[in-house]
């Protein structure tokens, strides 16, 4: 049986001890408090606090191989073994868990406790302050995360990544990114509605494009081994009736029929899987032919040397 990854001082990376309902450092004194079981390193966060609670029970299913996002990770850890850190891991997936011991971090206690369904262990923390040993995993993962994480504080998490990756482990991501394709150039025209709509909705406070994303990983010290620009333009309908049925509507006559289109494409069940069906062959299509700054989404592995 796979031992455990021992949690570790945030702020000085020294071993903690655990008492009943608590952790303690012996390096610098810090405290912290361990809530229904799960170790606390951070206050609670009204904003992301019940969101994403829904495990992932999936590893290997026709949906995980259909959409891109998610068959970037099916295929970038199909066959290897090793512990995985899940960074905003929600509820969990069990795709990671897997591959090896899987630990699950995220600031929602809610989804953390449903997360213990399927990993081994589970924390309350910041991204930027991780509680671990330097070298503790082989994979960090994370999916739809990072633009989530402020500009300015994007650099810490990266620097986090590689403190807690051995040697030759591999930080894989799909990273939400600031698209320049004609719906996005039309959304961003009306600013107040920009961030009403699409940035506050999810907290995606941190888009930055595509090759920005790359630059970034590669300038924390990590090698590329795999970059895909996804979701160049296209979109799923429900995402963009989340995005555009709203006052939207009355900047343009295209986007209300459109909206109108989507609506009824996500009227009923069976027909929304159908029209994703069919969105996710278009999107494959629009991913070859459209430009790189079009993407809405990058994935991203890269490897400690």
């Amino acid at each position: 049986m796979a031992r455990p990854i021992p949690f570790a001082c945030p702020k000085c990376h020294n071993i903690l001890s655990e008492a009943q309902a608590s952790f303690a450092c012996t390096a610098c004194g810090k405290g912290y408090p361990s809530i229904d079981g799960i170790p606390s390193f951070v206050g609670e966060d009204a904003f992301y606090e019940g969101k994403w609670l829904e495990p992932d029970f999936s590893a290997g299913s026709p949906r995980n191989w259909l959409v891109k996002k998610e068959r970037f990770f099916l295929s970038g850890l199909r066959g290897r073994k090793g512990s995985v850190l899940d960074l905003g891991c929600g509820g969990g997936w069990k795709l990671f868990a897997d591959v090896g011991v899987a630990v699950g971090v995220d600031v929602s206690l809610s989804s953390l406790r449903n997360a213990r369904r399927l990993y081994s262990q589970v924390a309350q923390a910041k991204l930027s302050e991780l509680p671990f040993e330097d070298g503790s995993f082989d994979f960090v993962v994370s999916s739809d995360v990072l633009g989530h994480v402020s500009l300015e504080g994007k650099g810490t998490v990266l620097r986090e990544i590689y403190r807690v990756l051995k040697r030759g482990g591999r930080t894989l991501n799909y990273v939400e990114t600031d698209g320049d394709d004609p719906i996005m150039r039309f959304a961003k025209g009306y600013p107040e509605l920009y961030s009403k709509h699409i940035v506050e909705p999810e907290g995606h406070i941190g888009l930055e494009r595509a090759a920005e994303v790359v630059s970034r990983f590669a300038g924390a010290g990590l090698r590329p081994v795999r970059v895909e620009f996804c979701y160049k333009g296209l979109t799923y309908a429900g995402r963009f009736v989340q995005y555009f049925d709203n006052e939207y509507k009355g900047k343009s006559a295209p986007v209300r029929g459109l909206v109108a289109i989507c609506k009824l494409a996500t009227a009923a069940k069976p027909i929304e899987l159908a029209a994703n069906l069919g969105m996710s062959l278009l999107i494959e299509l629009g991913d070859v032919v459209f430009p790189e700054s079009w993407a809405g989404g990058i994935a991203v592995c890269f490897e400690k040397p």
